[in-house]
């Protein structure tokens, strides 16, 4: 009996390895569900619904099954469903690209790929249109589903509190994220913030807003206060890694990735080059990079971000109420109506009132980099 069980323990093992997900092919074309027709897009919801009858799948954080399909093909003729979407889904949903990735489901579902776990988290739905990215709102530039990209991965990316912090001279992967951890609870993150400026008032203005938005019904994370500067590091450089389309391009991050380590003094100890070549090296960039949610990264932010100083912020609040009423610091009071159907109902991509917060709570949105905002007051 020992024998035999000794024999089954590797089979075991392989068995509890999480099954990696292959990408689905992204375009702009109905192949399977019905085209829209003129301004109407309920009866491609119906036909989605149907596809996805006993299967479900994970958009932005939420399950997208055949029930809410259903539920926003029924919306009322008098109800626009740009809105009542985003009101279902408490997301900025674009709602033509999400048709279009429907659309893809259906195709690899009836390739055989149905009841597949399929997951596109927040950042990848962002930066493949199927969220709306600060480029559509900011620069007049909006992400197409389907056209940068010609497949979209729907792999889970991994939580990092589940994960085993990476060994030093480790390879690239997501495991990093468990070392130079930043805090996580919300207190944590505050106190962090005093402890770097204890004369700013930063932590109580955004704590605050932030209590002001929940109390109003939003959903919101405080994401990340102070940062280590090899946090940093690492996040930027899983970025550059992960979107290098061509090997010399790939070749070419490594070493300024590479240079920057000793330059400013860091000294990270990892292995950025895997081993099965320039692909492998971009996709183990792309897991680590979305296990960090890091959608946005640039080198002078990862040199110089004013997350290592307490001077900054990474929040999100989605799914705003209708009218959202907000008291600030300095005394003013405003009542914002979001009640359009144009409405993103998130914070980081309505420019009126990014503007009054801006403003009023002393605080400055970086628009290009989603979820960050600066302290105006920047003394120590």
């Amino acid at each position: 009996m020992l024998t035999l069980l000794l024999l089954l323990l590797p089979l075991a093992a392989e068995a509890a390895e999480p099954k990696t997900l292959a990408p689905i092919p992204a375009n702009r074309t109905f192949e399977v569900l019905p085209a829209p027709v003129g301004e109407e897009r309920r009866s491609v919801l119906a036909a989605a619904a149907e596809v996805m009858e006993g299967w479900s799948i994970g958009l932005a954080g939420q399950d997208v099954d055949a029930t809410l399909l259903w539920e926003l093909a029924e919306t009322p003729a008098d109800e626009p469903l740009l809105r009542a979407t985003r009101e279902r889904l408490r997301r900025a949903i674009d709602l033509d690209d999400l048709l279009y990735f429907l659309d893809d489901v259906a195709v690899a579902g009836a390739a055989g790929r149905k009841g597949e776990p399929f997951v596109v988290p927040a950042g990848r739905a962002r930066a493949h249109g199927l969220l709306v990215h600060p480029d559509d709102v900011f620069k007049k530039r909006p992400r197409e589903y389907g056209k940068k990209y010609s497949d979209i991965a729907v792999d889970e990316p991994e939580e990092q509190t589940e994960l085993e912090p990476a060994e030093d001279g480790a390879l690239l992967g997501p495991e990093w994220t468990m070392r130079f951890r930043n805090p996580t609870d919300r207190n944590e993150q505050l106190i962090g913030l005093h402890e770097r400026r204890p004369t700013k008032t930063l932590p109580s203005r955004v704590a605050s807003l932030l209590v002001q938005l929940e109390q109003a019904g939003a959903d919101v994370w405080l994401t990340s206060s102070v940062r280590y500067p090899e946090r940093g590091y690492l996040m930027w450089g899983a970025f550059v890694l992960s979107r290098a389309g061509t090997e010399a391009e790939l070749d070419a991050a490594l070493v300024k990735v590479e240079e920057a380590n000793a330059a400013w003094g860091l000294d990270v100890d990892i292995t950025w080059r895997h081993p099965e070549g320039w692909k492998a090296t971009r996709e183990a960039a792309r897991i680590m990079a979305e296990a960090y949610d890091v959608v946005y990264a640039t080198e002078r932010g990862a040199r110089y971000s004013r997350h290592y100083d307490g001077v900054a912020v990474d929040f999100v609040a989605i799914g705003l109420p209708r009218e959202l009423t907000l008291y600030a610091p300095d005394g003013e009071v405003e009542t914002f109506d979001l009640s359009r159907p144009d409405h993103t109902r998130d914070l980081s991509l309505e420019p009126e009132l990014i503007g009054w917060v801006q403003k009023h709570f002393g605080l400055q949105k970086l628009t290009s980099d989603y979820p960050h905002w600066n302290d105006v007051d920047r003394g120590k």
